[in-house]
């Protein structure tokens, strides 16, 4: 799971526990009596329900399915009551009895709806979206087809467990769809707001899925789309890693100086976000992709400076170092570069470059033909470096 993903779930799980809380089920009051369930044992129960004194009602519930096992409302409590005691783990047997007595009974009810709702709802808090999976997906297709408006959080939610379960085709159609609050009255503007920024979460979760698939022109748009909207706080850092990152696989792929400098401004956004090693790694390798070495020095010197012992940190340290004139910084840098790992011809190539422009040409001539060799003999543009330097040398 991308670290920062999870906290777009909050909200949600808000929204939908207070949902649940709100719940009278009218129609079961009737069922229940109608099959001559003890009436006080139901009023004393529906009381404390609603009064969210759900230990209470809990016990109440519980003593009518212990006399009369068949009462569909009775069990679909006790399954509501599991659940705002936030014992998820003990909601889906109760509801999946309250389901299979209320097919027998009232094949049509609403309530079956209700009940793979809560049953869905229970495993994405628990974060078990392989189980969550088909309850969401059996309470979608049944609302539908009664046509009856589908809540927007179950939409949201089943989405979003198809994407922890990293089932991207099947995420894609539930978290692009554009909602417009239908189960809120648009002058309830705390709904709307509510709407609209889940809506946000949502573009997030697309972007996501584009970076992940490699598909970086959408996941620029998409994750573009979700830091304007503001995610969720601790979601901020990998939509801005995920963004930097996409940037620069396309600035690698079209050459493009645009996509470097655009890459390198997320990264120092990052940085106040999250000053680390990894925020500083896309600030300098995005300047030294655009060409702007002197800015790529400071961040790459942190890295290197950090990573005593990593070859390539020091290459890119040393290359940043070369680009912006700093001969002898930059000779000692890719001098440790090469010493931590001898067969980089990148660094070697431009630790040739910097003897050779130092006009210590036995040096880079030394250097080039290392290269040359660790590369396999066959770059044409070394074999150059190469015949240059050995005619510049045996000139002096």
């Amino acid at each position: 799971m991308l670290v920062g993903l999870s906290g777009a779930n909050y909200a949600i799980i808000r929204t939908v526990i207070a949902r649940i809380a709100s719940v009278t089920f009218a129609f079961m009051i009737l069922l229940t009596l109608a099959a001559s369930a003890p009436a006080a044992d139901w009023d004393r129960g529906v009381a404390y329900y609603k009064k969210s004194d759900f230990a209470r009602a809990l016990v109440e519930f519980q003593d009518i399915v212990r006399e009369r096992p068949d009462v569909a409302g009775a069990w679909y409590y006790i399954g509501l009551c599991q659940f705002k005691l936030n014992r998820y783990k003990q909601v889906q047997p109760p509801m999946s009895r309250a389901i299979d007595l209320l097919e027998a009974q009232s094949p049509d009810s609403p309530d079956i709806d209700g009940a793979w709702y809560t049953i869905g709802f229970s495993y994405f808090v628990l974060e078990d979206y392989s189980k969550a999976v088909e309850p969401l997906k059996r309470y979608v297709e049944l609302t539908s087809r009664a046509g009856r408006p589908i809540d927007a959080a179950a939409e949201r939610a089943l989405g979003r467990s198809y994407f922890y379960l990293e089932r991207y085709d099947d995420a894609l159609p539930l978290l692009s769809l554009s909602r417009s609050s239908s189960q809120q009255s648009q002058s309830d503007s705390g709904a709307v707001a509510t709407q609209a920024k889940e809506n946000s979460q949502d573009v997030y979760y697309v972007g996501a899925i584009y970076y992940k698939r490699g598909d970086d022109d959408h996941a620029i748009e998409a994750l573009d789309r979700a830091l304007q909207a503001g995610p969720p706080e601790p979601a901020v850092p990998a939509v801005m890693d995920m963004l930097a990152a996409s940037l620069m696989r396309k600035a690698k792929a079209s050459g493009s100086k645009a996509y470097w400098l655009r890459a390198a401004q997320v990264g120092e956004k990052l940085q106040q976000v999250r000053d680390d090693l990894k925020s500083a790694d896309i600030v300098g390798r995005a300047y030294l992709g655009a060409g702007s070495f002197d800015k790529a020095v400071a961040p790459l010197e942190k890295i290197a400076r950090a990573k005593t012992d990593d070859g390539q940190a020091w290459m890119y340290y040393g290359i940043a170092l070369s680009r912006s004139g700093m001969s002898r910084k930059a000779m000692e840098a890719l001098e440790m570069s090469v010493q931590l790992a001898p067969d980089l011809v990148p660094a070697l190539n431009e630790l040739g470059y910097v003897y050779e422009n130092d006009k210590q040409y036995q040096q880079a001539l030394r250097i080039y033909e290392k290269a040359y060799a660790a590369g396999g003999s066959t770059d044409a543009s070394l074999k150059q470096s190469i015949d240059r330097v050995r005619a510049l040398a045996s000139e002096r």
